[in-house]
């Protein structure tokens, strides 16, 4: 049995960032799947911000991809 990743705005949700971060992501239309596909990069073109932050976020999705790929015992 898998363990399914939340819908776009429960994924995002889940990630433990600021909450008015989450916000933008949701705005900008950003899942969780598609940051950690597409990179920080992503996050930054669409954000337009630091590169630190961008890579914090960008490992909280990597975290929530990996754990939603887990099978459980």
């Amino acid at each position: 049995m898998c363990i399914h990743i939340p819908e776009m705005e429960s994924g995002i949700q889940h990630l433990e960032i600021a909450s008015g971060l989450k916000e933008s992501l949701l705005r900008a239309g950003l899942t969780v799947q598609s940051i950690a596909l597409k990179g920080p990069d992503a996050v930054s073109a669409a954000l337009g911000i630091e590169a630190y932050v961008t890579k914090i976020v960008y490992d909280e999705a990597k975290k929530i991809v990996a754990e939603g790929s887990l099978v459980a015992p």
